[in-house]
């Protein structure tokens, strides 16, 4: 990572530029600077809390803060949107995209913000998110399927992705051909970038999943061949179709274990683990896979949460 006047963040070429958004810690969650002449944009904002890290980075790259034009959240969960308030009082000409489903949360956060705190409890969404603060409405702009940015002579290709949460969408960067993924295109750290190929693994957080409209989505983005993903979680992986079917093997799975382990969420965990670890024997010698199916605690214990919403409402009377 470059480190200047205190930014951390690393150029990716073509005028990308990865800004870690300090989520729980380092190279956990970061947010996209792209650059075309004079005109920037930021795909996804993280937390309040990542605010100061994405100035720092404009000015050592001396980009004056006019120069930013959109401000584009891949969706409203607060690991990628959190901060947009906070970030466009700093960003006074700049425009914020979003989903037409999600535009009143990035509005009034109310609800949003309620929700976080029944995952994380309040004490933790403190730590980790700081304070959200409300997009004045009249800066907000809604993103349709389909439909074509320009950030300089830049063309980014807007596609709403339904699966892990209703407002969702990715962005296709003609230059790079690379897609700007969220969630869609799961979670893959730096630690699990092996020799053989990458382990990506789904991000299934609640309220919104739905396993096989999730594998519809991966499959979207795939078939546009696409050279590189910028995930959320984190950074740049470039694609292999064995990533494709490691995502989709795993969704496959997932729905199977909705129904096996609904009611019990530590089970449903140590379940999505093993599926984690089926997938990394793929990958790695045998001495290895457990240090690496211990990284994934948290991320296995969102998952479960995301699995067991999804279930339940499978057996509601609304969708009996």
């Amino acid at each position: 990572m470059n480190s200047t006047t205190s930014a951390v963040f690393q150029p990716l070429g073509n005028n990308i530029f990865c800004i870690d958004a300090f989520y729980t810690g380092p190279d956990i969650a970061c947010c996209y600077l792209l650059v075309d002449r004079d005109e920037c944009a930021l795909i996804e904002t993280g937390t309040a809390l990542s605010v100061d890290n994405i100035l720092a980075t404009l000015r050592a790259l001396s980009i004056p803060k006019d120069q930013l034009r959109y401000i584009i959240p891949t969706h409203v969960h607060l690991d990628h949107a959190g901060g947009a308030g906070a970030l466009m009082q700093q960003l006074p000409q700049a425009s914020l995209l979003i989903h037409p489903k999600g535009a009143r949360h990035i509005i009034d956060p109310t609800r949003l913000v309620a929700s976080a705190q029944q995952v994380y409890g309040q004490k933790l969404f403190a730590q980790l998110h700081g304070e959200v603060v409300p997009v004045d409405a009249y800066r907000v702009q809604t993103v349709e399927d389909g439909e074509t940015l320009l950030v300089g002579q830049r063309r980014l290709r807007v596609k709403h992705t339904r699966g892990h949460a209703e407002h969702h969408f990715c962005l296709f960067d003609e230059q790079s051909k690379g897609w700007f993924s969220g969630d869609m295109f799961g979670v893959s750290y730096a630690r699990q970038r092996f020799t053989k190929s990458a382990y990506v693994m789904p991000a299934t957080t609640p309220t919104q999943f739905d396993p096989a409209l999730y594998q519809n989505s991966v499959r979207t983005l795939c078939e546009s061949d696409p050279a590189v993903f910028y995930l959320t979680h984190f950074g740049a992986l470039n694609f292999q179709e064995s990533q494709r079917d490691c995502l989709l093997r795993q969704l496959e799975q997932y729905a199977a274990l909705g129904s096996a382990f609904a009611g019990d969420i530590p089970a449903l965990e140590n379940a999505v683990l093993d599926v984690s670890r089926a997938e990394l024997k793929r990958l790695l010698p045998t001495s290895k896979i457990e240090a690496e199916v211990n990284a994934l605690t948290l991320d296995a214990k969102l998952n479960a949460q995301g699995i067991a919403w999804w279930s339940q409402q499978q057996t509601s009377p609304a969708n009996a």
